[in-house]
This record gives C-alpha cells, structure tokens and sequence, in this order.
C-alpha cells in the first residue's frame, strides 16, 4: 500500500544540496569538480558551469600577460612610482624651507647660516661644523650619496627635474614595471652621486638634485626605444642635449651626475633592449615565456647588483683617497692640498639667509 506523500510516516526525500550553501537545492554540478552549485554559485563556462572556487583556481593558473621586458600588462596603466617619486621630492623640497639653519666654518673663524638639512643630507665630500664635528662621504656618511638625490636648490631646480620625470617616468615605467623601474631610478642615482663624489675634494662645492637618478631613467629609456624602434629620434636628441650638453656648459650644475646616471641607465637599458639575443644565447630560446621572463629578470636585477657594487667600490676607494694623509690632490684653483686636513664648508648657496659664496652643484 502506497502512503501519502504527507503522512508521517513517508520518508524524507533525498535533498541535493549545494556545496556551499547547504539548505539550497541543487540539481547542476561542477564541470571541473562534479560538487552540486546551486543557481547563485553557478559561473557559466565554456562548457556548462563551473563553481566559484574553480573559476579562481583557474585564474591563478592562467600565466599573466606581461610586455618584452617582463612588466605585468594592466588595462590601465597607472604610473604609481614615478608620481611618488616626484611627490616625495616636493614633500623634501618643502622640509628644506621648513626646517631651521644652521652655522657652518667658511674661513678664517667665520661662519655662515645654511639650511640644516641640507647640511644633513647633501652630497659633500669632507667637511666640518663649525665647532669641529666631521661631515661629508669620506668622513663616513655615505647615506650621502642617497639622500642628496631628493634635495634640491630652489624652485627652478626642482620644476625642472621633476617635470622631466612626469613626462619620461611614466613610459619606462610601462615597460620595465613598478619594480624595474624604481630600482633603475634609485641605482642609476646612486651611480652618478658616486660618480660625482669620484672628482670631489674637501674644497669642491657641495651637489644635490634627482638629475642623476632622471639621467639614469634618460639612459635606460633611449638604449630601449633605439633598440625597439618606440621613440621618435628627434627627441632622443633632445634628451641627450638636456643631460649632456646643457649641463657642461653651465658650472652650476653637476654634469658627473648627470654623465654617471646616463651610464648606468643605459647599460641596465641594454640588457632589457637585448633580451631575446640574451636570452637565445643561453639556449632558452624555446623556453616557456615564464621561464624566459625568470631569466630576464636575473640578468637585470643582476646588472644593477653590478652597478650598485662597482658603486660601493668607488666610494671605498675616492674615500680612502680623501683620508690618506700621504696623498697630494689637487684643488678646484690648482693648488696642492693635504686630505688628511678637514676644513669648513665655504660654498653655500646665496639664497641661504646671512650666507655668501656660491650655489652647490645641481644634480
């Protein structure tokens, strides 16, 4: 005898339910896992539905698109280090007009107010305060050399510098990615600091700016479009005329900076510009694009490693140079002079209040 679908004592129906939401119903399974989806977990699929668990483990497989020189390619490209990069270097412009001065030896028991920190964080080679404290690179203060590239002297130094980087920035950062392209901006600064300090003595005029770190961008940037064929040659001409030229006819700016940066971009620049030589030359030519992009990767993070340890034997070297009483260098007039003596620093800016001489070298 049959019993009534609503008598107590029929039994209870076999109730399909959803992996994920047990109380639901659920008559249509996974393609991939075969677990039952109720209507709300179901994502349409090539081939029936897949659940949602599925869909992003299938996403995490899928190798990203990325461009020739290994950046991850995004719909829309955000620039998010070059505009931190130029608003750090406003945010230290505006410290150097807010932060107090400070008194600094110019000769012969005089002293002379300057902006403290810039006599923080400036690239000097060898000084004194004026009650006989040691600073500059040579006398152990080699963050120097980093810190002097987010300085800069007045308003048309650091406009300049800065709108350089808005419109070249953005490019090489497309191509290189976030990573890349910081790393060639803080390394290729740091080799034309280095650079710079290289040719300084205790009496050379003190440096600061980002051109060194922009050169580098420059650098890296016009070694790539050559190679690719993505930059107009007129304006690579334009570059080198603002990084090169310009700078070795004005005495006010530090053209070793700029020269030294411009280096060090281009050779990072040259390993990414001749990837797939590089990369076919070490027989990876066949290789799955996520190996040949592990293998680019070490080439040019390898490359700024160099850089950056031929960068810390320069100064090793210039500093021992400086500090070593038996040698007889010579100074920006001609004279001889002993670095074993310090002595106070004389070029300050004329911008500074109650100071005299002349501006520090741009960078």
């Amino acid at each position: 005898m049959t019993m009534p679908p609503g008598s107590p004592s029929a039994p209870a129906p076999d109730l399909q339910a959803c992996y994920r939401h047990p109380g639901r119903e659920a008559q249509i399974r996974c393609t991939r896992c075969d677990r039952r989806i109720c209507p709300e977990c179901m994502v349409p699929a090539s081939v029936g539905f897949q659940c949602p668990d599925c869909v992003r483990g299938g996403n995490q497989q899928v190798p990203k698109a990325r461009s020739p020189f290994g950046a991850v390619l995004r719909p829309r490209v955000v620039p998010v280090v070059t505009y931190s990069l130029i608003a750090l270097n406003f945010v230290m412009f505006g410290l150097q007009h807010i932060i107090g001065s400070s008194q600094v030896g110019v000769g012969d028991g005089q002293v002379a107010q300057v902006n403290t920190l810039d006599m923080r964080l400036e690239l000097i080679a060898k000084g004194t305060w004026v009650d006989g404290q040691p600073i500059g690179v040579a006398n152990g203060e080699w963050y120097r050399l980093f810190t002097s590239m987010f300085l800069h002297a007045n308003l048309i130094h650091i406009a300049s510098n800065m709108i350089s980087l808005f419109f070249i920035g953005p490019m090489l950062e497309a191509l290189l990615g976030r990573l890349r392209f910081l790393l060639v901006y803080l390394v290729g600064g740091l080799a034309g600091a280095v650079t710079s300090y290289w040719f300084m003595t205790p009496l050379s005029p003190a440096s600061l700016g980002a051109s060194g770190a922009i050169s580098a961008v420059f650098g890296c940037l016009v070694v790539i479009g050559l190679r690719r064929k993505i930059l107009d040659p007129g304006m690579i001409v334009v570059v080198l005329i603002i990084n090169i030229v310009i700078p070795l006819q004005d005495t006010n700016i530090d053209w070793r900076d700029h020269v030294g940066g411009v280096v060090a971009g281009a050779l990072i620049g040259a390993v990414y510009a001749f990837a797939p030589e590089l990369i076919r030359a070490f027989g990876r030519g066949r290789a799955p694009r996520e190996q040949q992009v592990r293998l680019l990767n070490g080439l040019g993070f390898g490359t700024m490693a160099l850089v950056l340890a031929l960068a810390i034997a320069g100064t090793a070297v210039h500093t021992a140079h400086l500090n070593d009483p038996a040698n007889r260098t010579r100074t920006v007039d001609g004279a001889a002079y002993s670095p074993g003596l310090t002595r106070g620093v004389t070029d300050v800016p004329a911008s500074y209040p109650q100071a005299s001489g002349t501006y520090p070298h741009w960078g």
